[in-house]
């Protein structure tokens, strides 16, 4: 069982973080990593950037601080109260704190995300975050949401440009890819969280399962196939391009090359489809 707030040694606990990354060390204070990132944040323990990591020991010499300059949170220097960001409305709100959530993750990485945090850089208590967003997972899995909803959004809008099932599958694959180098990788690093994809799986199998349902149908009417046929041809095509888009979400892959390389799998399936209908 962890020891409470008032019993962890702040020294040793700045000690623990400045030498390695929060996720090997997360496990001897008994938490995740943004369990021990939003512990740091309470005690007032700076913690390293992302690139701190990938620094010489000469530059992380340098870059850390010393821990006798630093104040504990209880005497920290209140922080001055902004009366125009106190009476955003909530949906307003609750949009600001995701985009802060959102640009700490693509700058630091997410476990750097804490409520505390993106409530010290909106300006508010942490109590008011919370009236957002009950907890740190919360917030997360409503900007992974987010992130699903634009994904869709931008796929409906260039789906309706095709003019037959190969153009539309094409314009839908390429979009995607596209979609994925832009703003797959927050998206990725999100779902690293355990407890976000837990939050999430029901939901988007319902979703899933709901498009898939007009997919197959679509397919099956098209190329006057068997729903199973459907359904095959469906899987295999949205196996490759959701493996091609986890490979231009990380970086492994350009954007081009991924399009390049994928393309033309999926269109040998659609045209596969089409000869079997003649």
């Amino acid at each position: 069982m962890r020891k409470p707030d008032a019993e962890i040694d702040r020294m040793e606990l700045f000690e623990a973080v400045w030498s390695a990354p929060l996720s090997e060390i997360a496990n001897a204070y008994h938490l995740s990593p943004g369990g021990l990132a939003k512990l740091c944040d309470r005690l007032g323990i700076p913690r390293p950037k992302r690139n701190y990591w990938r620094m010489t020991p000469g530059e992380r010499l340098e870059a850390r601080p010393e821990f006798d300059a630093i104040a504990p949170a209880s005497q920290a220097a209140p922080r001055k109260k902004s009366a125009r960001r106190s009476r955003l409305p909530l949906a307003d709100r609750r949009a600001q704190l995701l985009d802060i959530a959102a640009r700490i993750v693509a700058e630091e990485g997410v476990d750097e995300v804490s409520l505390n945090r993106v409530a010290r850089e909106a300006g508010i208590s942490e109590a008011q975050a919370h009236n957002c967003f009950a907890r740190r997972i919360d917030l997360l899995a409503e900007l992974a949401r987010r992130e699903v909803d634009e994904f869709e959004r931008s796929r409906k809008g260039i789906v309706l440009r095709g003019r037959d099932r190969l153009a539309q599958v094409v314009l839908s694959t390429v979009n995607y890819l596209d979609e994925a180098g832009r703003r797959g990788a927050l998206l990725q690093a999100i779902l690293l969280e355990t407890e976000v994809r837990e939050v999430l799986r029901s939901e988007r199998d319902a979703t899933r399962a709901l498009v898939s349902d007009a997919i197959v149908e679509a397919t099956s009417n098209t190329y006057r196939m068997s729903k199973e046929e459907a359904f095959a041809s469906n899987w295999l095509i949205t196996a490759i391009a959701l493996r091609a888009g986890r490979l231009v979400s990380n970086g492994s892959l350009s954007t081009a090359a991924g399009v390049r390389l994928c393309l033309p799998m999926v269109m040998g399936c659609m045209r596969s489809n089409a000869q079997a209908a003649d």
